[in-house]
């Protein structure tokens, strides 16, 4: 049995998991507000709680986002800081994967997710069920919106994710009967989520370091494309 923990960024607050492999033992949040100051409290009571100390760990894993930069730095920070003192390995997710491979549905041919990425842009992931194939960037959202519908028209679209929440009323204006959008809505993917990939990719060996670097996105882009694109 090997243990572990995976730690979740999110818009408002910061998750912490004590997995037995790919099983969930216990989770704790905590208000972004505050992650930063109780991080280390929070997981010391999580750990206590289930008799377990750092040394007793096989790894950590963590949200390498994108997302927001505050709450993602102050999140790595930790993480680094941790594998550092304790010599644990660390794995980093993507967190755009992470939410397309558990929100995934092959009824949809492609699925939209969209994640804020404030003043009118998104961090966005694309899958398509046919071609089994994945786009992720950072657009401005009009201009995403408008690729979609020349590169996929008439086709139904799921779309996922806290964008898809705070662009709900473009999205069924441009798309109507084609988009899906799912009830309740998932803002962005599960601690859960990010435990069982971590895992994955700790049986296999893949991954490993002793240092998470974020994923911003937002530096792969700073003009708006005059035409659509594949992504």
């Amino acid at each position: 049995m090997k243990k572990f923990l995976a730690i979740q960024h999110t818009y408002k607050g910061v998750e912490i998991a004590l997995f037995n492999e790919a099983i969930v033992l216990q989770k704790m949040y905590d208000d972004k507000r505050r992650a930063s100051r109780n991080f280390i409290s929070m997981l010391s009571s999580l750990l206590e709680q289930n008799n377990c100390v750092l040394g007793d760990l096989a790894f950590i894993a963590a949200n390498r986002g994108p997302g927001p930069f505050t709450t993602l730095r102050v999140v790595l920070a930790s993480v680094n800081g941790l594998g550092f003192a304790t010599k644990l390995p660390l794995i980093g997710v993507d967190g755009l994967d992470a939410i397309l491979e558990e929100y995934r549905n092959t009824d949809y041919p492609v699925t939209v997710a969209l994640l804020d990425a404030f003043s009118g842009d998104v961090y966005f992931g694309v899958e398509t069920s046919a071609l089994d194939d994945r786009s992720k960037g950072y657009k401005n959202i009009t201009v995403l919106f408008e690729e979609l519908l020349v590169l996929y028209p008439n086709t139904k679209m799921q779309f996922i994710g806290n964008g898809a929440i705070k662009y709900k009323k473009e999205i069924e204006s441009l798309y109507k009967e084609n988009a899906i959008l799912a009830d309740p809505m998932p803002e962005q993917c599960s601690v859960s989520q990010i435990g069982r990939m971590a895992f994955g990719y700790w049986k296999n060996a893949e991954g490993l370091t002793d240092q998470l670097l974020p994923i911003y996105l937002k530096q792969m882009a700073f003009a708006k494309p005059e035409k659509p694109s594949s992504f």
